[in-house]
């Protein structure tokens, strides 16, 4: 799709007929909640996340509708839920290359066109006036500045935002920061969080990144992540002791995840296991010098690069050809990722960094292990080389997802603040 040429038509969806019906109340017994939520990209995690968000707020008797982009990855089946094509946003997942000129007007496109989004957020939440208003990161400036004008302008709505990085990712500059550190993005995302009645996040890590850069904020409360079992089929998957020893890298590439590193740490794991192999598969962003991944990765061999998004269609069977998931990572607050991995009922071996530890047991889960080749290396081996322990961290990951990690677990805890938050909107 040429997202820099389509006409910025205006969409602002009627209220769907089942929504004017009361549904089902809530386990508790207070009164459904009217809910939208808001991700402007239509593929990828965070699309993902929101919409098992709003698929699991749906079984539990809320009204909900999520704002997205145009042909959506994603269709609900779920009474009460709908999916909502109403923004003239891109598939962020699309390569798309062309000359500098060509890429730079492309931006310039694609930024009016996350204003056009945005304005038609406002004017449809204004319209709907919904109890809460959810919202995904605010990646950059200009969706900061334009919630703070949704707080404005839609008074009577509660307004919720999903911090999954609290201080979000710099993942197309050149420097070597991890997080976007400029003044005006920090102030901006100061006001932005002081105007939500609401802030989730999803982990104790997360929450004490949030309220260390933003102290003082109205509410802040922990939902966690849940798993992928809703829209990926992960009960025929096998155990990781029926898949050859390699090593799977699934996420975006980008330099927070520390490909250097994984690779450093593979050339060592070759040395004992001469029939390991590693596969690295995820889109590529512009922070990552994709040549020299390549060249190193063809230097060390048994490396099977797949640089580009992965169809939810193909995530099975590409996690059932592994035995572990590894995540390099030099920094995290909680990755989608490792979530999967447990969905399909893979062990993990992590860098043990940021948040990481919220999410992977030591020796239960999987391997915790010091951000430095010869450890990740250890660990790598030490799973890869023993199929009874992959089986057996395997079965703790996938038990982890039903007992601690489930969308019922983060709805529980979400829908309570969501309440909070609307009781002292309206206060």
């Amino acid at each position: 799709m040429a997202v820099d040429s389509a006409p910025l038509t205006p969409l602002v969806p009627p209220a769907p007929a089942e929504f004017a019906r009361p549904l089902g109340d809530s386990p508790a017994g207070d009164p459904p909640l009217t809910i939208v939520l808001v991700e402007f990209l239509p593929t990828g995690g965070m699309f993902q996340f929101t919409f098992q968000f709003g698929e699991a707020l749906a079984r539990q008797g809320h009204r909900v509708l999520l704002f997205t982009g145009p042909d959506p990855e994603l269709r609900s089946a779920t009474p009460g839920f709908e999916v909502v094509e109403i923004f003239p946003t891109w598939d962020p997942n699309v390569e798309l290359g062309g000359s500098g000129l060509r890429r730079k007007a492309r931006r310039v496109g694609r930024a009016l066109r996350l204003v056009e989004s945005w304005r038609q957020a406002i004017a449809t939440i204004r319209r709907m006036r919904p109890d809460v208003a959810q919202f995904g990161e605010l990646r950059y400036p200009l969706d900061s500045a334009l919630f703070l004008l949704l707080a404005r302008r839609c008074p009577g709505t509660a307004l919720v935002d999903v911090a999954h990085n609290p201080l979000p990712y710099d993942v197309n500059g050149a420097s070597g920061s991890v997080e976007k550190g400029g003044r005006l993005t920090r102030w901006l995302l100061d006001r932005a969080y002081r105007a939500c009645d609401l802030v989730l996040v999803l982990g104790d890590g997360p929450r004490a990144t949030l309220e260390s850069a933003f102290p003082g904020l109205r509410r802040v409360a922990v939902c966690g992540h849940g798993d992928y079992s809703s829209v990926l089929a992960a009960d025929r998957t096998p155990a990781p002791s029926a898949a050859p020893p390699h090593a799977l890298f699934f996420g975006a590439w980008t330099k927070y995840k520390n490909l250097p590193l994984l690779l450093d740490a593979f050339a060592l794991v070759r040395r004992e296991l001469p029939a390991a192999r590693l596969t690295i598969a995820g889109p590529v962003m512009p922070d990552v010098d994709l040549p020299a991944i390549t060249r190193r990765a063809t230097d060390i061999g048994h490396v099977d690069l797949h640089p580009g998004y992965v169809p939810m269609d193909e995530v099975a069977d590409l996690f059932a050809a592994h035995r572990v998931v590894v995540f390099t990572y030099a920094t995290v607050n909680i990755s989608g990722s490792v979530h999967m991995a447990y969905t399909f009922g893979r062990p993990v071996v992590a860098t043990d960094v940021g948040s990481m530890s919220d999410a992977v047991q030591d020796g239960v889960t999987g391997l915790l292990t010091a951000p430095e080749p010869a450890a990740v290396a250890g660990a790598l081996v030490q799973v890869l080389g023993d199929p009874d322990a992959a089986d057996r961290m395997g079965a703790q990951a996938a038990r982890r997802v039903d007992d601690a990690a489930s969308w019922t677990t983060v709805v529980d805890r979400a829908v309570p603040a969501y309440r909070d938050a609307v009781i002292g909107h309206r206060g």
